[in-house]
């Protein structure tokens, strides 16, 4: 039964939500009167707190050559556990449909001309999964601005829609948008998500006290217990969904017990839960686009009525999430 290949990077991307929400954070180091003499960016990696304060602890590898010794302050987050939350469940039997994305570039849309360019940008198009049949396009710029995006090659395979980077030429500010075309025949579909919270733990390991509180106070306040974030759950579907992410506890250890050659370190441990969802694989389901019906009676001794009934959307092209969708209904009697 468990013999079907799938991977939706559900577990990926709680890792990644999870981590992009502190990668960003930095301390200052000031002086009596105020000055601020540097300001540091708080390194942040996926594993136990334990993995780092080992190699803290490590010493000169040489006498002759500096130490490993890694510096304070730091985080790092790992996922503890992770349980099915019964208070989320959704009818397990309901399908969530989608037009199935595949296929070429459609076009290129401009939506920030950027500015200050003086030669011409290359525009990169990310591949499609299968990592061949990659879409390639070229700018063209006027007075420093992009003006246009061309397509010299649309590319094939694209289950998704891919991003567009726009680079060099001296300039900044641009970006774009890239469409795919449509198999507008075929639905993907997968059955309604089972709820699992995953219980993170994000460890902050400092040297020094204010260098601690700096990195709680720019944490702290937005949780109330809880903050939610936008992901995308599952992109081959264009599904997005705002996650919470609730603040459980904190605990602080300040490790001072020691010789004066142990570096001291203050831990400060966060556990959160983040409740988020796993998909299972995803299948192909055409769409119906048009009820071809023959109705009548028949009694003894009563002439038959018979009547064809076509129904078509209109247009022909719409989509099962275009509401609402008007229909062209033909009634012929036969």
């Amino acid at each position: 039964m468990f013999g079907k290949y799938f991977y939706n990077k559900n577990i990926r991307n709680v890792v990644v939500l999870f981590g992009t929400l502190f990668n960003n954070i930095t301390i200052r180091r000031t002086l009596k009167d105020g000055t601020i003499q540097n300001t540091l960016k708080v390194p942040l990696a996926y594993g136990p707190a334990q993995k780092y304060l080992t190699r803290l602890e490590q010493g000169p590898v040489d006498e002759d050559k500096e130490t490993i010794g890694m510096n304070l302050p730091r985080m790092s987050f790992e996922i503890t556990t992770m349980t099915y939350d019964e208070t989320r469940k959704l009818q397990s039997t309901k399908k969530i449909r989608e037009v199935k994305l595949l296929g070429a570039i459609d076009s290129i849309n401009i939506t920030n001309g950027g500015s200050g360019y003086t030669t011409t940008p290359t525009v990169e198009i990310d591949p499609p999964p299968a990592g061949f049949g990659g879409a390639t396009a070229t700018a063209t710029i006027t007075d420093g601005v992009v003006t246009a995006i061309t397509l010299t090659d649309v590319g094939s395979d694209y289950t998704s829609i891919p991003n567009v980077k726009i680079t060099g030429g001296g300039g900044s500010g641009a970006k774009a948008v890239a469409n795919v075309d449509s198999d507008t025949s075929t639905l993907v579909t997968a059955f309604t998500p089972v709820p699992y919270n995953f219980e993170i733990d994000l460890s902050i390991m400092v040297k020094n006290t204010d260098d601690g509180t700096q990195i709680l106070e720019q944490i702290l306040p937005y949780f109330t217990p809880e903050f939610q974030v936008t992901m995308n759950e599952l992109k081959t579907m264009g599904i997005k969904r705002d996650i919470p992410i609730i603040l459980n506890s904190m605990s602080t250890e300040d490790d001072y017990e020691g010789d004066f050659l142990t570096r001291k370190a203050l831990i400060h441990t966060l556990s959160f839960t983040v409740q988020a969802h796993l998909y299972g694989p995803t299948s192909d389901q055409g769409i119906i686009r048009e009820v071809d019906v023959n109705t009548g009676t028949f009694q003894a001794e009563i002439d038959t009525q018979l009547q064809n009934i076509d129904i078509k959307p209109d247009p022909l092209t719409a989509e099962p999430d275009d509401a609402p969708v008007d229909t062209t209904i033909t009634i012929t009697d036969l």
